[in-house]
């Protein structure tokens, strides 16, 4: 008899175990979205809500042009924001543009970059080489 008590007395503990443990789970829980509403905000982020301001915009935003193109010159071509291209096309995107952050990759052919930077010189189009800003004055940056 004394097993059967013994069983019984565990599976009470199990089940007690099992309850606490839910029970902080769900104060856990609630604790959290409290935090979460508290710091957040209300609604959830889905969008379609009024804003409170003056304005009388859609609510949409229009994402503009990139402020600056990137180039990057390599032993495969020139490729700018990613696609590859010619370059006078190069040249033609980035004249759109604020300027050209450029890269030069080790294995580029010199001659190519100096087409390039040549090309975007007489455009006047700002190269930025690896953080450095290049202004157009004599003495350009080289690649490091």
């Amino acid at each position: 008899m004394s097993n059967f008590a013994k069983d019984v007395a565990k599976e009470l503990e199990k089940r007690s175990r099992r309850r606490k443990l839910t029970w902080f789970a769900v104060v856990a829980a609630l604790i959290a979205l409290a935090v979460s509403y508290l710091q957040c905000g209300s609604g959830f982020g889905l969008g379609g809500g009024k804003g409170k301001g003056a304005g009388e915009g859609s609510g949409t935003v229009n994402s503009p042009e990139p402020a600056r193109c990137t180039i990057r010159v390599s032993a495969e071509g020139i490729f700018v924001n990613g696609a590859k291209t010619t370059r006078d096309e190069a040249v033609k995107q980035c004249k759109k543009t604020d300027g050209a952050m450029v890269t030069v990759t080790g294995d580029a052919r010199q001659g190519d970059w100096d087409e390039l930077r040549a090309a975007l010189e007489a455009v006047g189009v700002k190269i930025y080489l690896r953080g450095q800003l290049w202004d157009g004055s004599a003495t350009s940056p080289k690649p490091q």
